[in-house]
């Protein structure tokens, strides 16, 4: 089997963002595969410009050239700003995937893959930090939250810059065998596999910290969280209304007091699923869960996994 794979190259782009498919596809690593693999970084309409950081990059070739020969395009990441997706790269994307070219948007890459309209009406994912973006400009494709990458054969999506990494050793591990991926993943250090339907475990951002009785109120309440009986506890706090709480709340975070503390209580006990060997009855007591079925409830419905699973794959391991 002989494969081209092009690299398409964004002024926004990462040293880390590019890395990943090169490390993948890239010349040396062709020889953990048998077939043929030939890996082109390519600009859009230059062939040299800086990425992040400072770094120039040139000697690249231009898309156009080798968009004919293309089996895969990958698209490491692409600028969000209030400039559309190029027009001309959307084009050549349409034209790659009319002759046959599957085409992967990793991270913020999504965007530009999105913007071909080969997506609507299908699922996609993309950054979790992004996804009220994405859901604005693209509300006909099926946003998935939950999971690390979304492959509909012949267009690929994954989450943020690790997420990638797992997507890519999925692509490669379908078109040139288990063995071939092992090698790569040995070679990069990383899992071999993960699946695409992993959850991304996004955790809410960060409490803005400004001197005012609603910043202090969440921090007091997010540290004792344990302790909060509900939402008239969190508005004694705040010495607000509740409906001024419910209206400050939504307008600088968008969610309601009773989301919040939910979240709140699924962050503390992700926290001690992490760096304890409490059970799990223990944990869902500490952070305000009755029982460990809510706790379990909660965490499937903001994380997409099992209290159990998550501390499979996050639990810092223990000293013997």
């Amino acid at each position: 089997m002989r494969q081209t794979v092009l690299c398409v190259v964004a002024e926004s782009a990462s040293l880390f963002e590019l890395a990943t498919p090169s490390a993948v596809w890239g010349q040396s690593r062709s020889a953990h595969s048998e077939d043929e693999i030939e890996f082109i970084t390519c600009g859009i309409e230059r062939s040299h410009f800086t990425i992040q950081g400072g770094l120039g990059l040139s000697g690249l070739a231009l898309l156009s050239d080798h968009i004919d020969a293309a089996d895969l395009v990958v698209i490491p990441t692409w600028p969000i700003g209030e400039r559309s997706v190029d027009p001309a790269l959307v084009e050549m994307l349409c034209h790659a995937h009319a002759s046959g070219a599957r085409l992967v948007g990793l991270c913020l890459g999504a965007f530009a893959v999105a913007a071909t309209g080969l997506l609507d009406h299908r699922s996609a994912t993309t950054h979790w930090h992004q996804r009220e973006r994405f859901e604005a400009l693209h509300p006909e494709v099926r946003f998935e939250p939950n999971t690390l990458y979304v492959d509909n054969g012949d267009v690929v999506t994954s989450a943020g810059s690790a997420a990638a990494i797992d997507c890519c050793l999925h692509l490669f591990r379908n078109d040139h065998g288990a063995e071939a991926a092992a090698e790569v993943a040995r070679s990069m250090v990383t899992a071999p596999h993960r699946n695409g339907a992993q959850s991304q475990y996004a955790s809410a951002p960060p409490i803005e910290k400004f001197d005012d009785a609603l910043s202090h109120a969440l921090c007091e309440a997010a540290e004792n969280i344990g302790d909060l009986r509900g939402v008239a506890d969190l508005v004694a706090i705040a010495g607000l209304s509740r409906r001024s709480l419910e209206r400050q709340m939504r307008e600088r975070m968008g969610v309601s007091p009773r989301d919040w503390i939910d979240e709140q209580r699924v962050i503390a006990a992700c926290r001690l699923l992490e760096t304890t060997q409490l059970s799990i009855d223990e944990i869902a007591s500490r952070v305000g869960y009755g029982s460990t079925p809510t706790l379990r409830r909660a965490m499937q419905d903001k994380r997409g996994t099992t209290p159990t699973a998550y501390r499979r794959a996050f639990c810092e391991p223990v000293n013997r």
